[in-house]
């Protein structure tokens, strides 16, 4: 005998006769689930026949913060199941059996809006970097002298591209300073690197956006740039596009928090030291014990609350 403890949830009013038809349902429904805990990429891997007949067994996996979280939920006609298959004859859980362990993430580059970055570094490198940071984070400061020191050390072999994740319920001038970035490569393509580097050699903790107008006017003077047109660039809010595209890429891969580099598919969190990435360009380099605690392990799916 075996007893299914679920809890049943309306996914549609469509009747299951091809399994794989109702994949993209049962996907949004999971990743709706997903996205009210703070993100997580879901992606349904295989349907097969559960054991208790008419039962669809939907496999999926759910990327967070680096780890691959495996899955299973059920189907019966219109009712998405979430639960667990229980063999009473045997007192074996058989859901939890064919679930398995997580595993770590490679992501591919496909899996990043990179559209119109400007990357710093040579274009045939041997290990490309995706950043997430935050101009007003002092891990991301640590970070930036870090991977500063690595590209120098290794010239023409490290590509990276730099992602927005202002954190702004600790950073209050963090997003404008994002648009600031963009903006200004919006007068000039390398004045993105040059208003990045500048935010973190001197970086603002404070949240006066008076001071950083300012700042702004008197550093594009400096360099060749309009700074009034660079402001109302930035209070008009003209890239706000750009940014949100990379915090949309942050959210769906799970990554709440600020440094996170993504090196050649690998997912790196906090602020590394020089050896976690020179393993990467040469093999015979001693590893370093990671600087800050790896992030606890995903979580199943719970349901929403009810609105």
């Amino acid at each position: 005998m075996m007893i299914l403890a679920a809890l049943i949830i309306q996914a549609g009013a469509e009747e299951v006769s091809n399994a794989p038809a109702e994949k993209t349902k049962v996907e949004q429904f999971l990743k709706k689930i997903v996205e009210s805990q703070g993100g997580g990429r879901i992606v349904i891997d295989q349907w097969r026949p559960s054991p208790i007949p008419g039962l669809w067994e939907v496999h999926y996996f759910m990327d967070v913060m680096g780890k691959r979280k495996p899955g299973v939920v059920y189907m019966a006609g219109d009712k998405l199941i979430l639960g667990q298959i229980i063999d009473t004859a045997t007192e074996k859980n058989l859901t939890v059996g064919i679930i398995g362990q997580p595993t770590k993430i490679v992501y591919g580059i496909e899996d990043f809006d990179l559209e119109g970055r400007i990357p710093r570094g040579g274009p045939s490198a041997s290990l490309t970097l995706i950043e997430f940071s935050d101009f007003q984070c002092p891990f991301c400061k640590q970070l930036h002298e870090t991977l500063t020191t690595l590209m120098a050390k290794y010239p023409g072999k490290v590509r990276l591209y730099y992602k927005h994740l202002p954190l702004t319920n600790m950073h209050p001038l963090a997003h404008s300073m994002a648009l600031a970035t963009e903006c200004a490569r919006e007068q000039k393509a390398e004045a993105f690197w040059t208003l990045h580097d500048d935010f973190f050699a001197r970086q603002e903790t404070g949240g006066d956006s008076g001071i950083l107008a300012a700042r702004l006017k008197s550093w594009a003077a400096q360099n060749g740039l309009n700074g009034n047109q660079l402001v109302d660039c930035v209070q008009e809010r003209k890239t706000d596009k750009r940014v949100a595209a990379d915090m949309r890429d942050a959210h769906t891969l799970g990554i709440t928090s600020t440094p996170v580099v993504i090196a050649n598919g690998e997912f790196i969190g906090g602020a590394q030291p020089l050896e976690k990435y020179e393993r990467f360009l040469n093999p015979e380099a001693p590893a370093a014990p990671s600087s800050v605690p790896s992030p606890p392990p995903a979580q199943p799916p719970a349901v929403p609350p009810a609105r």
